[in-house]
Formats: C-alpha cells, structure tokens, sequence
C-alpha cells in the first residue's frame, strides 16, 4: 500500500493533491482510510491512472465519467461473478458439465435465430 503521498509523487506529472482528494471525495477512488491519512492499494493507482488518462487526455466530464466508472465497476464485478460460476461449474460432474454447455449453445443459437 502506497500512502496519498508516495502516490502523488508516483504521478506528480498527472496529479496534484487538490485533484486527487476531489477524485476521492467524488468516490471515483477509493482508497483506505486510516486516521494517518489515505492508503493506496496497486488497484486504486491503476484506477487513478485511468481517470487521470480519461479526465485529461480524452477530456471526459464529470457526468461522464461517472458513468463510465459505474460501467466498469459493474463490467468488474460481472467478471468476477462470472469466474465463480466458471468454478463452481468446474466443480461439478462431467456430464453436468456438458449438460451446462449445450443449454448455453441451444440459447446461442436460438438468440441468433431470433
């Protein structure tokens, strides 16, 4: 973990402490709080990076960027449902297994008809 310190001079040529604490106050971070301050995992650095590339280079909006963080957090948390299913399904006999993927090839192919 990285204090809001060490970050800032991580990306001192992107950010400064201002915009970083409205980034957090916005909740577009999420950093963890601690009575000394702000701590930073990998995964908040690289969402900062983000918002940062998005916010600055693509001149994305507030409103915008809002939506688009919503997006991939819900992008994220279906990939991560998405890998417990694909374990739990692992998980089951083969012939479950297989029962599992021609229901998903029948709904395929119906959807493509359809």
């Amino acid at each position: 973990m990285k204090t809001l310190e060490e970050v800032l001079e991580i990306l001192q040529d992107r950010i400064d402490r201002q915009t970083l604490e409205d980034y957090i106050a916005r909740q577009w971070l999420r950093p963890v709080s601690h009575t000394s301050g702000w701590y930073f995992e990998e995964i908040d650095i690289a969402r900062l990076e983000l918002v940062c590339h998005l916010t600055q280079d693509i001149n994305v909006n507030e409103e915008g960027m809002d939506v688009v963080l919503s997006l991939l957090d819900q992008l994220y948390g279906l990939r991560a449902h998405m890998q417990k299913l694909n374990h739990a399904i692992a998980q089951q006999p083969s012939q479950v297994q297989t029962d599992i993927m021609m229901v998903i090839e029948q709904k395929t192919k119906a959807e493509e008809t359809s």
